[in-house]
């Protein structure tokens, strides 16, 4: 489904990403895992679109993507919640939603009943403003809109940063119950060593920019973890 190749890429003059290579397959759950610093933002904004590739591929479904902007990749069916959540805090949160349609291949104006089932809290906040929210509800909202565009690839960056251990709780349920549906794929990248192998299909080890290790849950071993995540 998705196809990193030899991916470079970074900011201005710096290169934060050498030589890194990826795959998800379809129904996957791939976590991305590293110490603070060492590309994960980087890798999926990149994948995004948001940063643009200086060498390497970036393929979805056998198309491409490497020089098509940030809607086109939305608009093939890959969702998106970035680290810091990057809601409208003016708008009200059925807004926010909303703003998932535009990306979607869905009907305009109708949010999908899927988008707000898995944090049923949402619709009795619709009218609230989004910068009124916890961080913890942001986040709900974050990941409701990127389900609002039905995507067959999920991108979350740091889905559980800075959020009370309840929602966490629930971001785990909902990302168990897509990977149940089996309709979707997510590429997930986050710190929290516990949270992933709950969740993790298979993982990839960034270090200085580049993939320093990959493998299933039951090659995640304390060598592993001692070796490339301890701080």
């Amino acid at each position: 489904m998705l196809d990193v190749q030899a991916l470079e890429s970074g900011y201005g003059e710096s290169v934060i990403l050498r030589n890194v290579t990826l795959s998800v397959r379809p129904g996957q759950c791939v976590c991305l895992l590293g110490r603070n610093g060492v590309g994960k933002t980087t890798l999926m904004k990149s994948i995004m679109g948001a940063l643009k590739a200086r060498r390497g591929a970036v393929a979805y479904k056998g198309a491409d993507l490497t020089r098509r902007p940030p809607g086109d990749r939305a608009k093939r069916g890959i969702g998106y919640v970035p680290q810091g959540r990057e809601i409208f805090p003016q708008l009200t949160v059925y807004e926010n939603v909303l703003l998932g349609l535009e990306a979607g291949r869905g009907k305009r104006g109708v949010v999908p009943d899927a988008a707000v089932d898995k944090f049923p809290v949402l619709p009795t906040m619709y009218g609230r403003r989004g910068g009124d929210l916890s961080g913890g509800q942001q986040q709900q909202l974050a990941f409701a809109r990127a389900l609002a565009s039905e995507p067959d690839l999920l991108l979350l960056d740091e889905p559980c940063e800075g959020i009370q251990p309840s929602i966490v709780e629930e971001i785990r349920d909902v990302i168990r119950s897509i990977k149940a549906q089996g309709a979707t794929a997510i590429l997930l990248a986050e710190q929290s060593l516990e949270f992933v192998k709950s969740v993790g299909d298979y993982f990839y080890i960034l270090e200085k920019g580049q993939v320093a290790w990959e493998g299933g849950p039951e090659a995640l071993n304390d060598e592993v973890i001692r070796r490339y995540l301890t701080v």
